[in-house]
């Protein structure tokens, strides 16, 4: 089976994606725990169609429920809710893994295996396409005139960052050193690496914020819940762990 891949730096809008007029959140990575993403989006933002919802990737494994967050996701923009969803190392490497024996061993020694499973199928290649096609049009990065979201980080080494950094380190990178004055006053966005609710708290007024608090994690004293960010008030909304 062959999934098609957008561009890396095209920003993926949507089907239904319109210009902003309402609320803008951005949510951190939920890792397969579809109740506690559910908790979140209807019972603690009351999401609306004319709010923007941006998420920074990492929809699969280490949770009970990978397909779950994607029928969530994929019912949420065929209701007309505005997503700006990215790519994550995870979707990622289950989109690699679908022709690849070695991109797929790679998949299950980081929880790919179990992930399958709660597809329904045996092997990558057997995911029902609806949901390989969604993460294909997936984009690395995502900008507005304030804000620039990406999974991982940007390769800071670039004179253009936004422009010039490799894809694979928008969905992997972990050892870069942030230089806010190359993205023009914008804040950046990400996830990938877990933070400390605490830390997380702390980063509000810079310019970089991570929101991955290890949402699978249920129940650690400094992680363990799905954290969204509320863009235009810089207030974070946080739902622990319900799966």
């Amino acid at each position: 089976m062959n999934v098609r891949r957008e561009n890396p730096v095209t920003p993926w809008t949507g089907r239904f994606a319109k210009p902003v007029s309402g609320r803008r959140f951005a949510v951190g990575d939920v890792h397969g725990c579809s109740r506690t993403l559910r908790a979140l989006i209807e019972d603690l933002l009351r999401l609306r169609p004319d709010d923007t919802l941006f998420l920074l990737g990492d929809y699969l494994d280490r949770g009970p429920d990978s397909k779950g967050v994607l029928d969530h996701l994929m019912a949420l923009c065929r209701d007309h809710y505005d997503l700006r969803p990215l790519l994550g190392n995870h979707e990622d490497m289950a989109l690699n893994a679908v022709g690849d024996a070695a991109a797929r061993e790679l998949w299950y020694s980081n929880w790919g295996r179990v992930t399958v499973g709660q597809f329904g199928a045996e092997t990558p290649r057997e995911i029902p396409r609806r949901y390989l096609e969604f993460m294909a049009k997936l984009p690395r990065l995502v900008t507005t005139s304030d804000y620039v979201f990406v999974h991982a980080g940007l390769d800071f080494t670039k004179e253009f960052p936004l422009r010039d950094t490799d894809p694979w380190l928008m969905v992997w990178e972990r050892d870069w050193r942030f230089q806010p004055e190359k993205l023009e006053g914008r804040t950046l966005v990400c996830g990938h690496t877990m933070t400390p609710l605490q830390q997380i708290r702390a980063s509000l007024e810079q310019k970089l914020i991570c929101l991955d608090n290890g949402c699978y994690r249920k129940g650690d004293k400094d992680y363990g819940s799905l954290v969204a960010l509320n863009l235009d008030t810089r207030e974070l909304v946080v739902q622990e762990n319900c799966e």
